[in-house]
């Protein structure tokens, strides 16, 4: 199948950063020496030498979070997050890549998807340093809400407009079956994509706070009793998940009443969905593959689960290196 780049209607496509294959081909005989541009871990010859030269680029952008659908089975997109949305490359349907051999290829940039700031290292998943020192979405409570420090004058919260816009705002809490039973806490947009993003193969929503802050306390509450952690190693080899998810969600309900908790939603509305995943072959081991480790990576693409991508020698967790500028290649 023959593939074009995709390219965002609303503008023109970004102009290509200084290409390592171009400074190789440009090279003696003898190595030369890491060129701006090119991942530090590999010269400009062993970069070239990389690259499976048969591949065509059909996209380029800076990775975020894969977009996915709830069909059956599930759609993927990768999407472009760079920080000016006018200039962003189209979604990339992932899907009909499944079953091809297909090549990501890291071109040693790294930039801030907030302000664009160029930077060594990608902070929680896509800030700069100074962007997670002061953005609202990079504080201590959007990953443990239960510290949420809204109203402390000694620590007074980032963003006022941002705290009543995502944080007070309705929460659901609910148990998913991922490498076991899990309680977890998502804002009420985030149904269903959160539970797809964390390879769920089950979910039901349990209650409904109004608050980030309300919903992380009931949470932190409840979670000593199941876990809050997908085990993905075990989530990605597709074995099957310890416990029964209709089991501990009525046991989260019992418990939630027993502390009179306002929000628990009524049984009609306790749906459980179930989510299938675009994957043609399930690795037995596991390896994880890292861009700052290995910037060419690729071979047939076995699947999508979660936020990885499945090859057949290994993984990579795609919103784990968001803010990395990447091309992506195929026949």
């Amino acid at each position: 199948m023959n593939f074009r780049r995709v390219v965002a209607s609303t503008g023109s496509s970004r102009p290509r950063l200084s290409s390592c294959r171009s400074s190789a081909m440009q090279s003696s005989e003898a190595p030369q020496p890491t060129t701006w541009g090119c991942p530090p871990v590999l010269n400009a010859l062993q970069y070239t030498a990389a690259m499976n030269e048969t591949l065509n680029e059909i996209w380029r952008g800076t990775l975020t979070k894969m977009r996915a659908q709830h069909t059956t089975p599930v759609s993927y997109f990768l999407r472009d997050g760079f920080h000016d949305a006018a200039r962003r490359t189209g979604d990339l349907p992932m899907n009909t890549l499944v079953g091809q051999t297909i090549e990501l290829r890291f071109d040693g940039l790294i930039q801030c998807v907030y302000c664009g700031r160029r930077t060594n290292k990608s902070f929680n998943q896509g800030f700069c340093y100074p962007c997670f020192k002061s953005r609202p979405e990079a504080d201590v409570c959007m990953v443990k809400p239960e510290l949420c420090h809204h109203g402390d004058p000694k620590s007074p919260c980032r963003d006022e407009e941002f705290a009543q816009d995502t944080c007070f705002k309705p929460h659901v809490l609910y148990a998913s079956l991922t490498s076991g039973v899990k309680v977890g806490i998502t804002r009420q947009p985030n149904v269903p994509s959160r539970w797809i993003d964390q390879g769920a193969v089950a979910a039901v929503p349990l209650a409904v706070l109004p608050s980030r802050r309300d919903v992380g306390l009931l949470e932190n509450e409840l979670a000593g009793h199941f876990q809050d952690k997908t085990h993905w190693m075990k989530m990605l080899k597709n074995e099957l998940p310890d416990g029964d998810l209709g089991g501990g969600a009525s046991k989260l309900i019992e418990m939630m009443d027993e502390r009179n908790t306002e929000g628990v939603l009524p049984d009609d509305e306790r749906q459980r969905r179930n989510f299938e995943y675009p994957v043609q072959v399930w690795p037995e081991k596991v390896k994880s593959f890292n861009f700052d480790k290995t910037p060419v990576i690729g071979g047939r693409l076995d699947g999508i689960k979660g936020q990885y991508l499945i090859f057949d020698k290994g993984v990579i967790n795609v919103r784990k290196f968001t803010g990395y500028v990447v091309s992506v290649h195929a026949s």
